[in-house]
Parts: structure tokens; sequence; C-alpha cells
């Protein structure tokens, strides 16, 4: 078992907390022409020409069923003894996702609110189980799979799930457009299925 950061923006950190999100979506770096799984668990082939022959076999960066994931989310700490690496004392830690708009937007004093990628793993405080890995077009994904996503709408049609995916279009947009690699583009993507360890 391997343990690995992965990084979820306040809002997904919030669903991770509520027990909403078990799922995420991240790009494959190499967008490939297609995707075909093989006999191996864990183990695709993409294929960056039509010619079957040619392909290269990958595996998800982020890990195989049973890894973990430590989630790297907004933080601060106030302790002015301790830097940003190995200090270790959780005491004087604040997470944006537990604090109120109002305390989030007005954080002063020692503290200030450090971005996610810059979290060490001593200041995590949540670590994730992969259950299932699997690759697939973003655009496949179901409303059932925008719920496991962390999606919430305000009114949802049993028989109808263009809500939820309208909503998980503009949270992916918001995330992913601006690198080239929005809705619309349809790119492969890891679905990582997992559970949180307390």
């Amino acid at each position: 078992m391997k343990e690995r950061p992965i990084l979820f923006n306040t809002e997904m950190v919030k669903a991770i907390l509520d027990g909403r999100k078990t799922q995420t979506r991240r790009l494959l770096k190499k967008q490939p022409i297609d995707v075909l799984p093989m006999k191996v668990p864990d183990m695709w082939v993409t294929l960056e020409t039509r010619d079957p022959n040619h392909g290269r076999v990958i595996r998800c960066r982020y890990g195989v069923p049973h890894d973990r994931l430590w989630v790297r989310e907004t933080w601060a700490h106030d302790d002015m003894d301790c830097k940003d690496v190995g200090c270790g004392n959780r005491d004087h830690i604040w997470w944006k996702a537990n604090e109120t708009k109002i305390v989030a937007d007005s954080f002063a004093g020692d503290a200030h609110w450090r971005p996610s990628i810059h979290m060490p793993r001593w200041a995590s405080r949540i670590t994730l189980e992969i259950v299932n890995i699997r690759v697939e077009r973003v655009q496949e994904i179901s409303g059932d799979q925008c719920t496991l996503e962390g999606i919430q709408v305000a009114w949802s049609d049993p028989n109808n799930s263009m809500q939820e995916k309208m909503a998980f279009k503009a949270l992916w947009d918001s995330i992913n457009a601006k690198r080239g690699y929005g809705w619309d583009v349809n790119p492969w993507v890891w679905v990582i299925e997992f559970k949180r360890v307390k």
C-alpha cells in the first residue's frame, strides 16, 4: 500500500467531510485517441494513433485499489516557530473548509491561508482509500455519479439527471477549461472511487 497526495478545493473537501463525495475525476496527463483495458487489473493501453500495435501501457498515477490518498486543502498555521515543513504541531491549524465564510474572508493575524499545494503531510487531516479505478470520457458521467462527485442541486427530477450533469459540467469547466480540457473537449479521465479512512 502506498500513500500519495491529492488536491481538493474547499467545496469538495466539505463534500468529503459530509460523506457526499466518494468519487473524483482527474485528467489523464497525456490525452490518447483511445483507451483499452488490459486483462491485468488496473492497467490500460492508450493509443496515440489508430494502429493497435503501437499502444502504451499506463497505470493511474494516483495508485491502485487499497492505496491511500492524503488530501491537500487550503489551510493556515499560526505558530511562529513553525515554518511550512517538519513542524508537526497540529494544535494551531485551521482548515478553510471548516470556517464560516466571514471568518475565511477576513482571516488575519500571524496565520494566513496557504494554498492546498503547499500542505505538508503532517497538516493533512483526511485520508482516503482507493476502492476502484477506471478510465472513461468525462461526458460519460451519469446523474448518480455526479451526486457521488459531491454535486448538490436544489431540485432534482428522478427521471432526468440533466441538472446534476449541468452542475458537474460547470464545476469541471471552472477547474479544467482554462487548461484546454473543458467539458466540450470530452477528455479522458481517471475515475477514482474512494472511501474515507477514519
